[in-house]
């Protein structure tokens, strides 16, 4: 089933002119639970993850006095194709990109040293001929979900929508008197592909560059504890199809949350990558 967004009650273009080129396609997800195949996009579950390579750990983990602990295996987290996916700019001989994280926290933000707790795999589906059966006691491969940074199988129904980004990347004259109206068309709430993040917690950073050579960084990806906030008055982010349910209900709570995870305190984070290579290592910020 198709999911859908409802359209703005306001054209941000008519009411500010100037916002016109700062229009961007973001693609929404909307991960549902289900069982996705391993060759599928998915977020969490099976990965088409080639039989003779081994599994990422992380091994930045020390105890109270300084001791190393671990290495840990790695959760996987996301599975694009780009069948599915042609916004993603696919290093060349690539169609599928994977991307796996450490299920603890590591101090924020990362523009630095993040590769050692969170990595992204640019793959060629044809060179993998055996696939790698996961390990019992890796994450996601138990019953219980109970780590916060561990999505549940989900699979995947994208949709392309418009967006605006957050206010602060605006110059200073189309920032002013923006009302209550542009909340409505900014940054995309739930998981998405591409577009803007917002910052409402730490404000914009004064830098979002490559750790490696320097250029601008561009979110790849945005993980949300919750896809909409639903209530009696729905907001926008509720898709049409949805609306029926019951707040308070588990078929509303797998609808709002779900991955099932808690990204940072109950909000969102950016995965961010290098918009001139993006093999360099990634970024990663939460809100």
């Amino acid at each position: 089933m198709a999911l859908t967004t409802a359209a703005p009650s306001v054209d941000p273009v008519r009411l500010r002119p100037g916002l016109a080129p700062y229009a961007r396609t973001t693609v929404r997800l909307h991960p549902r639970r289900g069982t996705p195949g391993v060759t599928d996009s998915h977020l969490g579950g099976p990965l088409y993850w080639p039989a003779g390579e081994p599994w990422p750990h992380c091994a930045d983990h020390r105890d109270v006095n300084g001791r190393p602990l671990g290495p840990y295996p790695m959760a996987a987290v996301a599975q694009l194709t780009a069948a599915d996916f042609p916004e993603i700019p696919f290093p060349a001989g690539t169609d599928l990109v994977q991307v796996l994280w450490c299920t603890d926290w590591h101090d924020q933000p990362h523009p630095e040293g993040w590769g050692q707790s969170c990595r992204v795999f640019w793959r060629r589906t044809a060179e993998i001929t055996a696939v790698r059966e996961p390990a019992a006691g890796e994450p996601g491969t138990g019953d219980a979900h109970d780590e916060d940074m561990v999505p549940r199988p989900c699979v995947l129904r994208p949709e392309r929508v418009v967006e605006y980004p957050w206010y602060e990347e605006l110059p200073g004259g189309l920032r002013e008197g923006l009302g209550e109206w542009y909340e409505e068309v900014s940054t995309v709430p739930g998981c998405k592909l591409g577009g803007a993040m917002g910052w409402a917690t730490t404000d914009l950073p004064t830098a979002l560059d490559c750790g490696d050579c320097g250029r601008p960084l561009a979110l790849f990806l945005q993980f949300d504890t919750y896809e909409f906030l639903g209530g009696h008055e729905p907001d926008r982010w509720w898709p049409l199809e949805e609306r029926h349910l019951l707040p308070g209900t588990p078929e509303f709570t797998a609808a709002r949350e779900p991955t099932g995870m808690t990204v940072g305190r109950g909000g969102h984070a950016g995965l961010f990558l290098c918009s001139a290579d993006p093999t360099h290592p990634p970024s990663f910020f939460t809100q």
